[in-house]
C-alpha cells in the first residue's frame, strides 16, 4: 500500500542473528528533503544488547553477568523494497526500502546518563518515526506548596454571622491573597498511583513526546497541615465588622480531585526501550508509505488516504524508525516530587463554587465575631470539607508536567570493565 500503485519485494534470510553493538552518534537524513539544519534521526550513544535478566525496585534493568555479555536476537532479518508502478518497465522506480526482521528481542538504549534535565549532547535528539508505549502503571509524589497567596487563587463563599440578640447576617466573603495577613493554606505532599493508557508517539523530527489525558484521582488533600490562615473581606455587619483572619478547623480537606495529567517529556530523557516481537524497522522512502503488516489504529481502519491516518504507522518521507510493538517501560515514577501549583487557580474556582452553596456555608457565632473585631484569627466552627468529585468527573483539573526524571530510566553500560561507552 502507499500513494499510487506500489509493489513490495522482500529479500530475507532464514536465520537467527545475534547482535551487540554501540553507536556513538547515529545521524540519518540531516538536511535533505525534510529541510536543512536538523536530522530525521539523531541519537547519541545508542546501544543494542540482549534483554535484562531482571529489573530492580525502580524498574531499571539488571544484567546478571553484565550487559556486554548479552546479544539482541534478530529472527529472519530482511531488506524490503517498495517499487512504484512495478508492472511498467518505463515508469517503475524504487520509492523506499526498509531493514527489519520477523522478530527482534533485546534492549535498545539511548544515552549514558539519566539526568534531571534534557540534554543536547546525549540520547535521542531527533526522532522521525512511530512508537507505541504500552499501558503502564505510574506513581507520583506531589510537592508541598502554599495555596491562596497568588492573585489567581482568590476564594469566595457564603458567610453567616449569628450575633447574640441581633440575629443572623448573611454575607459573601472574598479572600485577599496580596494582604500580609493571608499566610496561605498548606497543601501537603501526597503520593498517588495511576495508570497510563497506551500512548502513540508519531511524527517527524520530534524532540519530545506528549503523554496526554492521563486520569489521576487524589482522594483527599488536607487543608490543616502546616500554615493555615487567609484574610477575607465582606460587606460590613452592623457597620462594624467587614473583615477577618480565618483559619480552618482540623479535618478540613478537599476530597476526590480528578486530574487530567499531561506529560511533555524530552526524548533525550527516555533511555530504555525494550524490544520484542515484530513491527520494528528502519526505512527510507521518498513518499508516505504504509509498509506491509504495519500497525493500523482502530480509528484509521476504514481510511484509504494515508495523510489522514494519525494513529497508524505510516512511514513519512525521509528516514523512519518504527517501534510499533508496544514498548513496556515499566512503572513510571518521578525521581523528584512534582510541582502542582499550576492547578491552584483551577482549584480556587472549583472550591469557590462549592463554598457558594448553602451546604458549605461557613457560619460563625458571637464570640467569633468579637474575635474578628479584635483582629484575632477566627477558626471555622466546623471542618470545611469540599468534595469535588462531581465537579471534576466530567471536567477534570488539568495538570501539566514537563521533563520528569524517571527512576526506571537508569542506563546500564554496554561495555566490559568500568567504561561507560565503548
Amino acid at each position: 500500500q502507499g500513494v499510487g500503485s506500489i509493489g513490495f519485494y522482500k529479500l530475507g534470510m532464514e536465520a537467527d542473528i545475534e547482535v551487540n553493538t554501540n553507536v556513538r552518534n547515529l545521524q540519518l537524513g540531516c538536511g535533505g528533503v525534510n529541510g536543512a539544519g536538523i536530522c530525521d534521526l539523531d541519537i547519541k550513544n545508542l546501544s543494542l544488547s540482549g534483554s535484562p535478566t531482571s529489573y530492580d525496585s525502580t524498574g531499571s534493568p539488571i544484567f546478571a553477568n553484565g550487559r556486554a555479555a548479552t546479544s539482541a536476537k534478530l529472527t529472519n532479518p530482511f531488506i524490503q523494497f517498495a517499487i512504484k508502478n512495478p508492472g511498467t518497465a518505463s515508469t517503475r522506480e524504487v520509492v523506499g526500502f526498509r531493514l527489519s526482521a520477523d522478530q527482534v528481542d533485546g534492549l535498545l538504549t539511548a544515552g549514558l546518563n539519566n539526568n534531571g534535565t534534557p540534554s543536547t549532547s546525549d540520547g535521542i535528539q531527533r526522532l522521525s518515526g512511530f512508537m507505541r508505549i504500552g499501558e503502564t502503571d505510574g506513581l507520583v509524589t506531589t510537592k508541598s506548596a502554599l495555596f491562596g497567596k497568588q492573585p489567581n487563587e482568590v476564594l469566595k463563599g457564603y458567610l453567616r454571622a449569628n450575633i447574640f440578640l441581633l440575629g443572623s447576617f448573611d454575607r459573601t466573603f472574598t479572600t485577599v491573597p496580596s494582604d500580609s495577613r493571608t499566610l496561605g493554606v498548606t497543601i501537603p505532599s501526597v503520593t498517588q498511583a495511576f495508570t497510563v493508557p497506551e500512548t502513540i508517539v508519531n511524527g517527524q523530527r520530534m524532540s519530545s513526546a506528549l503523554i496526554s489525558n492521563v486520569p489521576v484521582k487524589i482522594p483527599s488533600l488536607s487543608l490543616t497541615t502546616g500554615v493555615n490562615q487567609v484574610y477575607a473581606t465582606f460587606p460590613d455587619i452592623l457597620l462594624i465588622a467587614s473583615s477577618a483572619k480565618v483559619a480552618l478547623k482540623d479535618g478540613s480537606a478537599v476530597k476526590n480531585v480528578n486530574l487530567s495529567a499531561n506529560l511533555d517529556q524530552s526524548l533525550s530523557m527516555v533511555h530504555n526501550l525494550p524490544l520484542s516481537g515484530n513491527g520494528i524497522y528502519l526505512s527510507l522512502q521518498n513518499q508516505s508509505i504504509l509498509w506491509p503488516d504495519a500497525y493500523i489504529g482502530n480509528i484509521d481502519s476504514t481510511k484509504s488516504d494515508l495523510s489522514t491516518m494519525s494513529k497508524s504507522d505510516v512511514a513519512q518521507k525521509g528516514w523512519w524508525l518504527s517501534l510499533a510493538n508496544p514498548i513496556k517501560l515499566g512503572t513510571l515514577k518521578a525521581a523528584d516530587p512534582v510541582d502542582i501549583t499550576s492547578i491552584f487557580p483551577q482549584m480556587a474556582t472549583l472550591i469557590s463554587n462549592e463554598l457558594m452553596t448553602e451546604k458549605n456555608r461557613i457560619a460563625i457565632g458571637t464570640t467569633d465575631a468579637l474575635r474578628a473585631l479584635a483582629n484575632m484569627t477566627v477558626t471555622t466552627p466546623n471542618a470545611v470539607v469540599i468534595d469535588l468529585n462531581n465537579a471534576t468527573s466530567i471536567n477534570p483539573v488539568n495538570l501539566s508536567m514537563n521533563n520528569l526524571k524517571l527512576t526506571n530510566q537508569e542506563v546500564s553500560a554496554n561495555c566490559w570493565g568500568n567504561l561507560k561507552f565503548c
